[in-house]
C-alpha cells in the first residue's frame, strides 16, 4: 500500500535569541495539528528524542543470527513437561531418527552446493557492500533510508512520540508531560506524522538546559497554502504489518507479567558486557534469576557474567526469565547515565519485555518483541488475547465519538459515559487499535485517540489459528465452564482467582484429540491467563500466541462471562438447545446454563424443564411439545438472561 506524505517544509532547529527552536513540519493532508511551547527540562528532553531516533533508525536483522540455542533450551522445556503417557511415543522416536539420518545422506551434496553460495551471501564484503549502500541510499533519497515519519499525538495531559524500528522488532516512544511544556498560543489536539531527520537528531545534541528549547509541532506561521513552493512530499511504500504491528506492541503492554525494577548501573553494567564481548555461539540471553524478597541477578550468556542488582529487592512469585534480542537494549544508553533507575516488564521467556526510563518527568519507553528475528508483526497475535467479544459497529460508533470528544479514556471511563457494558466498551477500544485509530497506553492503563493513518487502516485477512478456532466452535467441538469456585483448584490456579480473575476450564475435541484448554479473564473480559494441554502451547507458550484451542475457549468463556447470571439462577434445572441459534453458538448458550448451576442436556426427556427452540428445529422441538416442556425462542431466552420472566406461552409449551 503506497501512501504519499506532504509537508511544508522540512524540519528545521534554528538558534534563537532566547534558545534552540524545533519546528517539526507536519503531515499536510490529516488534520491539522498544532503545539508551540518552551520545553522545561529540555536537556532531558533531547536526550529522550535521541534514544527515540536510535530506535527508528536501528535495523538488527542485518546481523546474522543464530537461535539453535533457544530451540535446544525450548525443545528441554518442552520434553520436561511430556505427560508420561506420552513416553511411549517417545521412544519410537530412535527408529524415526535414524529415517531421517538416511535422507539427510541424500541431502548432503546439494548442501555443498548451497554452502558455496551461502558464502557468497554472508561474506563481510558483501556486508560492507550492504553499509556503503544504505550511506548512499541516505545521502541520495532520505525518504527510502527511513521507512516511516514517527506518529506525533499532542494531548490534553501531554506530546506523546512514536516509532518503529526498521526490523520492526523494537518500538520506541517519548512521552512529554503537560507540566514540562510553557504553551504559547493556541494548542490544536490530533495525531499526525513528523518529519524527523537526521539533520534534526544533530541538533537535538546542542540542546543544554542553560538553553531553552521551543517545540513547535505543525502551526507556528507554517501556511500550507501558501508556502506550496517549499513543499516536499515523501511517496512510502507502506508495509501492512505496520498497524498490525502498532496493536500487537498495546496489545501485549495490557498482557499481565513480571515487573521489577533496576538501577541504571545494573542495566549499564549489562550493556558493557556486551559491548566488549561478542558471541561466537549461543545462548544470546539474559537469564533474570528472581526470588521474592531479594536483589534480582541477571546471567548475560553465553559467557555467564552475573550482573547483581544492588539497590532493588524482587517482590514477586520466585521465577527464572530468559530474554532474547538483548543488544536492542542499546537504545537506552545514553540515558543511564541521568536516570536513576529502569522499570522493566517481563512477559515470560521468550516474549515481549518493556524497558521505561523516566527524566525530569520526561519518558522513553522501549517495547521489544520476543527476539529481533520475530518482529512486532510477523508471528504472535496478543490481540487475540485482548478482545476476545465480538463486537458490533454500534459499540465502535459510541467508542469513536466518546473517545475523540475526551482524547483518553479506560474501559470503565467508557462504560460509565454511554450504555456499554465494560467488556463491551474494551471490545470496541480494542477494535479501534486494530483499526489504527486508538492506541493503549500502558504508562495511565487508558486508551488515547491516535490515528495512525488519515483513513481507515485496511483490515488483514483473519488468523488462521482464529478461523480453526471458530470452526471448533460452530462445530461444538468446546465444552466449557467456570471453575473459579471448585474446591479441588490447585494451588497454582487459585492464585489467578485471588487476582481477581474468573477461570474457565474447557475440553475441546478435535480430529487429532481432545485438549483442556484453562482461561482466566480479568474484569474487562481479557484473558490475563491461558494454558492448553496441546503440543503447541507445551513447546511455545504463549510466544507465538494463543493456540486455537484456548482461543475457542476464550471465546466461550467471555460469552459466559459477560451475561449478567448469578451462580443459582439455573440451579436443579435442565435445559436443551435445538435448531440453528443466532444470538449464541449452542456451545455459548450451554455455558451460560452451567455457569448458572443448571445442567445443558443433549436431549429431551420428562426432566428437561426448558427447551430453547431455533430455526429449523426438528425432532427435539415436538418431543418437547409432545412431553409438555416449556419451549421458548431464542429472543425469550436471552430476555431471560435479561432479568425477564419466562413467558406464559413457554410454560404452556407452545413457543417458538
Amino acid at each position: 500500500m503506497e501512501i504519499t506524505q506532504n509537508y511544508a517544509r522540512p524540519s528545521t532547529a534554528t538558534l534563537r535569541d532566547d534558545g534552540l527552536g524545533f519546528e517539526m513540519s507536519t503531515e499536510s493532508s490529516r488534520p491539522p495539528v498544532a503545539l508551540q511551547a518552551v520545553v522545561r527540562h529540555s536537556l532531558s528532553y533531547a536526550r529522550v528524542m535521541l534514544s527515540l531516533y536510535e530506535v527508528v533508525s536501528s535495523n538488527f536483522k542485518f546481523e546474522r543470527k543464530d537461535t539453535n540455542a533457544y530451540q535446544a533450551w525450548v525443545q528441554e522445556r518442552y520434553l520436561e513437561e511430556l505427560k508420561a503417557s506420552m513416553g511411549e511415543r517417545m521412544r519410537g522416536l530412535p527408529e524415526k531418527q535414524k529415517e531421517l539420518e538416511s535422507v539427510r545422506a541424500s541431502l548432503k551434496p546439494l548442501h555443498k552446493e548451497r554452502q558455496h553460495f551461502h558464502q557468497i551471501l554472508h561474506s563481510n564484503d558483501l556486508w560492507t557492500a550492504k553499509s556503503r549502500y544504505w550511506k548512499w541510499l541516505y545521502d541520495k533519497n532520505k525518504a527510502l533510508w527511513i521507512i516511516l515519519d514517527p506518529v506525533v499525538s499532542v494531548h490534553p495531559d501531554g506530546v506523546i512520540f512514536e516509532v518503529f524500528s526498521r526490523d520492526e522488532s523494537s518500538y520506541g516512544r517519548v512521552t512529554v508531560p503537560t507540566e514540562n511544556l510553557q504553551t504559547l498560543g493556541e494548542t490544536i489536539f490530533g495525531t499526525t506524522n513528523v518529519d524527523y531527520s537526521k539533520r534534526l537528531a544533530d541538533e537535538m545534541r546542542r540542546v543544554r538546559d542553560y538553553r531553552p528549547a521551543f517545540l513547535g509541532v505543525g502551526g507556528a506561521g507554517v501556511s500550507i497554502s501558501t508556502s506550496a513552493g517549499n513543499q516536499f512530499e515523501k511517496k512510502i511504500d507502506l508495509p501492512p504489518s505496520w498497524v498490525r504491528g502498532f496493536l500487537q506492541v498495546q496489545s501485549a503492554s495490557s498482557l499481565p507479567g513480571t515487573h521489577l525494577t533496576l538501577s541504571s548501573g545494573t542495566v549499564a553494567e549489562i550493556l558493557f558486557a556486551l559491548r566488549e564481548k561478542r558471541e561466537a555461539g549461543g545462548p544470546r540471553s539474559l537469564r533474570f534469576q528472581l526470588t521474592n524478597g531479594q536483589k534480582p541477578t541477571i546471567v548475560v550468556e553465553p559467557w555467564n557474567i552475573e550482573v547483581r542488582e544492588h539497590e532493588y529487592s524482587y517482590a514477586g512469585e520466585t521465577q527464572e526469565i530468559r530474554v532474547w534480542g538483548r543488544r536492542r537494549l542499546f537504545a537506552l544508553e545514553n540515558l543511564l547515565p541521568h536516570a536513576p533507575r529502569v522499570e522493566v516488564k517481563l512477559l515470560g521467556s521468550g516474549m515481549p519485555s518493556y524497558w521505561s526510563v523516566e527524566q525530569q518527568g520526561h519518558r522513553f519507553d522501549l517495547g521489544l518483541s520476543g527476539w529481533t528475528e520475530n518482529d512486532w508483526s510477523a508471528a504472535a497475535r496478543f490481540d487475540l488475547l485482548s478482545s476476545l467479544k465480538s463486537v458490533s459497529q454500534g459499540d465502535v460508533s459510541v467508542a469513536v465519538s466518546q473517545l475523540e470528544r475526551h482524547l483518553a479514556l479506560s474501559s470503565e471511563e467508557l462504560a460509565a459515559r454511554s450504555d456499554l457494558s465494560r467488556e463491551a466498551a474494551t471490545s470496541a477500544l480494542q477494535q479501534l487499535c486494530r483499526e489504527g485509530r486508538a492506541m493503549f497506553d500502558m504508562a495511565t492503563n487508558r486508551y488515547r485517540w491516535r490515528k495512525l493513518l488519515p483513513f481507515a487502516a485496511p483490515q488483514g485477512e483473519d488468523d488462521k489459528k482464529l478461523a480453526s478456532a471458530r470452526r471448533l466452535v460452530q462445530d461444538g467441538a468446546v465444552k466449557c465452564r467456570d471453575v473459579s469456585r471448585d474446591s479441588d483448584l490447585s494451588e497454582f490456579l487459585a492464585r489467578f482467582v485471588e487476582k481477581g480473575l474468573r477461570l474457565f476450564q474447557a475440553k475441546v475435541k478435535t480430529s487429532g484429540g481432545s485438549f483442556e484448554p484453562i482461561v482466566g479473564l480479568d474484569a474487562d473480559g481479557r484473558a490475563a491467563f491461558a494454558q492448553c494441554t496441546c503440543g503447541e502451547f507445551r513447546q511455545n507458550k504463549l510466544r507465538k500466541g494463543p493456540c486455537a484451542h484456548i482461543l475457542a475457549a476464550s471465546v466461550i468463556a467471555a460469552t459466559a462471562s459477560a451475561t449478567n447470571v448469578s451462580n443459582d439462577r439455573f440451579k436443579d434445572q435442565t435445559w436443551v438447545f435445538t435448531g440453528a441459534l443466532t444470538l449464541f453458538t449452542r456451545e455459548q448458550a450451554e455455558a451460560v446454563i452451567e455457569k448458572g448451576g443448571g445442567l445443558a442436556a443433549g436431549s429431551v426427556s420428562k426432566k428437561t424443564d426448558f427447551l430453547v427452540a431455533g430455526e429449523r428445529a426438528g425432532s427435539k422441538l415436538e418431543k418437547a411439545r409432545s412431553l409438555g416442556v416449556p419451549v421458548l425462542t431464542e429472543s425469550e431466552f436471552k430476555a431471560i438472561l435479561d432479568g425477564a420472566a419466562v413467558p406464559a406461552t413457554a410454560r404452556e409449551g407452545g413457543a417458538a
